[in-house]
């Protein structure tokens, strides 16, 4: 399976890095998207045989609720690094931001200053410190999953973002993981060209990029606050709302809709971070064992948001009698011909470089 090989390939490069004497290198570890390798589980679970680490708690904060793929991902992490370190290291999550009253930002903020010491968050809450984290919203930068793998998590983009995190926002990056392709869902009719938005009052994500691609969709928008979304639904307040798949459902939102367009149209996903400071003090040893843990937590939750979309949806269709509609490469190219003028602005208005859009745009 291709996904079981990038992570061998990520695993390799790190027990490279330190037989090199190069302990808390991030090269090829942290991109890994994929299914933990047999061989690569026991060979970092038999590293740690008779050795003793001192016992330390981690806290970990990601905006995902309890039940969601963003706690998921941060409660293999913990399993992981629990049965490695013989028990030496718990980590505690904390789901919803409850550290920082639910706010995203301030929990990123909290890590670098060393309050927390890791995070499971997605890029357009870094965008906050850095514009080039939205670079993943451009319209239709992906057609597929696969070109995901290739310029995100196993290429130089992905790359790119990691040092992004490394070298400007001082924190050691374990993985990137999954919050997936946002879809527009909705109550009043099939979305499948610009045509059908018109008539619609959609919330929208807050990123000046997300919004700026719908206003040259012609729609009607709102970036309300996500916890009063549901109820916005549910009164008609607003017709409907985008967003991947596994953040909807997790909230609940299908019970208020009875429309959903799949298609690629913007991305997102996740970093796992942690206090660099704190990684930095960790032993060589202590520090490719978070590494290895980082990549496989990151490489199950990728697995875990992309079963969840297909599941979800089916469950959407079955027991909520949601419409799902797959777009077209007729329909796409009609919302291609509109925003194409982002791509002109990239640089100039939003902030990105031309070397970090040529690692993503062919």
């Amino acid at each position: 399976m291709k996904i079981r090989k990038i992570l061998a390939f990520a695993m390799a490069l790190i027990m490279t890095a330190s037989l090199a004497g190069c302990g808390g290198s991030s090269s090829g570890s942290s991109g890994a998207a994929a299914a933990p390798a047999a061989s690569a589980a026991s060979s970092a679970a038999s590293s740690v045989s008779g050795t003793s680490f001192e016992p330390m708690t981690w806290s970990a904060a990601t905006s995902g609720a309890d039940s969601s793929n963003f706690a998921a991902g941060l409660y293999k992490f913990g399993e992981l690094l629990k049965e490695r370190t013989g028990g030496a290291i718990t980590l505690n999550v904390f789901p919803s931001d409850q550290l920082t009253n639910g706010n995203a930002v301030d929990s990123l903020q909290a890590e670098m200053e060393g309050t927390i010491d890791v995070t499971f968050q997605a890029d357009g809450i870094w965008s906050n410190f850095d514009p080039r984290f939205n670079v993943l919203i451009l319209p239709f930068l992906f057609s597929t999953t696969d070109q995901v793998d290739e310029k995100l998590f196993n290429g130089a983009g992905g790359q790119y973002m990691i040092d992004m995190l490394e070298k400007e926002q001082g924190v050691k990056c374990l993985g990137i993981g999954e919050n997936g392709f946002r879809y527009i869902t909705n109550s009043k009719h099939e979305v499948c060209t610009p045509d059908d938005l018109k008539d619609l009052k959609l919330r929208v994500g807050g990123s000046p990029l997300l919004t700026r691609t719908y206003e040259l969709w012609n729609v009607d928008y709102t970036t309300a606050n996500w916890a009063e979304v549901y109820t916005g639904l549910q009164t008609g307040l607003y017709d409907g709302q985008e967003n991947p798949v596994a953040v909807v459902h997790a909230s609940s939102i299908q019970e208020v809709q009875k429309y959903v367009t799949a298609w690629t149209a913007q991305y997102s996903c996740m970093f796992l971070t942690m206090n660099g400071d704190l990684f930095n003090s960790l032993s060589d040893e202590l520090k490719q064992i978070v590494e290895e843990c980082g990549a496989e937590a990151c490489a199950y939750q990728v697995e875990l948001t992309r079963q969840q979309c297909e599941d979800y949806l089916k469950v959407w269709e079955s027991d909520y009698g949601m419409q799902v509609h797959y777009t077209t490469e007729d329909e796409v190219a009609q919302f291609k011909a509109l925003s194409d003028p982002i791509y002109e602005e990239a640089v100039s208005k939003y902030g990105f470089t031309q070397d970090l859009l040529d690692m993503f745009i062919d």
